[in-house]
């Protein structure tokens, strides 16, 4: 689906009423879920006691309690309940191979029983997986390995204020780029500004420069109106647009910002955490044709295994965080566990593996299939707005278009809320009918995804569907 016709869907779900389940079918579906789910239910009573919100994580987060689960295998999840779930989760991305893939855990656990997990010390693997990423990514000669996507994001930030010698990042608008100070920001819906930075002092924004998402004259203003003011250093992007998509780029826009960053000689940054190997194995770079100065990466790089991300680019800035950290002119960057072994070891076997099965290919067929399919489904009720769109093995499905919601609406907090509501009483269909989405307009696939994943999906959506009156 093209740009414009996404938009424009986008726009007519937000001008339309939202389409919600009745509540009477809604009560027999959550007697249903909470019979299903006793003992998720009975964990998250005990877990609100010990754990602040019950979960540890915003992927967990479900309606009317989160499910926990048991174990994964290929493309499926089973909770401790014993219920079956078709997974579009995939751990928020980075599988992609599948869930528990023996030729990758075999290597791992052989690794530990053998070796360890961890010494402190310098490792082979990360040469090795170093040696990897650089193989694949387009303008990376060297790799910096942290601990997570978050982490990354700061030690590229800092990287690029140096080498430029200015002081302004410019973010756009509902990316988001981890949970550090100074990117909590505009998250979701853009032009939302510091409403989610509760505990950050506003000083940390000094140095951040917020665009709207396709807004090529504010693009270019930020860039001179900063120019005597401290400078541009660098523009993150999420290269596929904010939250993973959900604001999709216009065709033009990531050349833009390389065309404005190299007039403005600042760096442009990928924040990759989610595209690098997912759009393919030469990440967003290769997908768009477009080069970036740094790439970040994150829990992708490791196929789901902790402790994983880290960022890449040309020698002349990457030799800016030379070790952990030195006197002058240098990023101090520290973490006891990054490049360990085992993060690493998984980035260099999941790689190999993923070229030689041409994983991301396979994935992205079935999202291609199953975006399509999907669309037919929604099709045949004229009367509700629902489509799909993919980036590859990265699917997008949209039915209230919270996100969407303009910050110049009359009540847009209450407005997004209320279509965020109703997202989650589908999602919590979808999951009682064995179906598993991120947050309820997601969905990530992986290369063992098949026929029968694609039936299961396409009668839930039937199911769903169903349940609300035309």
């Amino acid at each position: 689906m093209e740009y414009q016709e996404i938009i424009d869907r986008l726009k007519r779900i937000v001008d339309l009423p939202i389409h919600p389940i009745p509540e009477e079918a809604l009560s027999k579906v959550r007697q249903r879920y909470y019979a299903r789910h006793s003992r998720s239910a009975a964990l998250y009573t005990k877990a609100r006691e010990i754990i602040p919100g019950g979960v540890e994580h915003n992927l967990s987060l479900e309606k009317p309690f989160p499910i926990t689960m048991d174990r994964a295998k290929g493309y499926r999840m089973w909770d401790i309940d014993g219920n079956e779930y078709v997974d579009y989760l995939m751990s928020g991305a980075p599988i992609i191979l599948g869930h528990h893939y023996a030729p990758l855990d075999d290597k791992i656990i052989e690794l530990i029983r053998e070796k360890g997990p961890s010494t402190g010390c310098t490792s082979e693997y990360e040469i090795l997986a170093a040696q990897e990423i650089i193989k694949h990514v387009p303008n990376v000669e060297m790799v910096r390995f942290l601990q997570s996507g978050t982490e990354s994001v700061m030690a590229a930030l800092r990287i690029a204020r140096i080498y430029t010698q200015k002081n302004k990042i410019i973010k756009i608008g509902g990316s988001y780029h981890g949970w550090s100070d100074q990117v909590v920001y505009s998250l979701h819906v853009p032009g939302a500004g510091p409403l989610e930075a509760a505990g950050i002092p506003s000083d940390c924004f000094n140095g951040l420069v917020d665009v709207f998402p396709n807004d090529f004259e504010g693009l270019r203003k930020a860039f001179e109106e900063n120019r005597d003011r401290g400078g541009i250093a660098a523009v993150i992007v999420e290269p596929v647009g904010g939250e993973s998509g959900t604001h999709p780029v216009h065709p033009g826009w990531n050349r833009t910002i390389r065309k404005l960053c190299d007039e403005y000689r600042a760096l442009l940054i990928f924040d990759e955490v989610v595209t690098g190997f997912r759009l393919g194995m030469g990440g967003a770079q290769k997908y768009f044709n477009v080069d970036a100065d740094i790439v970040v990466f994150g829990k992708i790089i490791a196929h789901g295994y902790p402790a994983a991300g880290g960022i890449g680019g040309r020698k002349d800035i990457m030799a800016l965080c030379s070790g952990v950290g030195s006197i002058g002119q240098k990023a101090y960057i520290g973490g006891t566990l990054s490049a360990n072994p085992i993060s690493t070891a998984a980035c260099y076997y999941a790689l190999r593996l993923m070229e030689e099965h041409d994983a991301v290919r396979k994935a992205a067929d079935f999202a291609d299939r199953l975006t399509e399919q999907m669309n037919d489904l929604f099709s045949t009720r004229k009367d509700l707005p629902f489509f799909a769109f993919n980036f590859g093995p990265i699917i997008h499905y949209e039915t209230t278009g919270m996100l969407a919601v303009s910050v110049n609406h009359p009540d847009p907090l209450n407005e997004i809320m209320t279509r965020r509501h109703t997202a989650q009483d589908y999602q919590m269909v979808m999951i009682d009918q064995g179906i598993f989405t991120l947050a309820g307009s997601r969905m990530y696939t992986c290369m063992q995804h098949d026929p029968e994943a694609l039936d299961r999906t396409l009668k839930a959506w039937e199911y769903t569907l169903s349940l609300i009156p035309e």
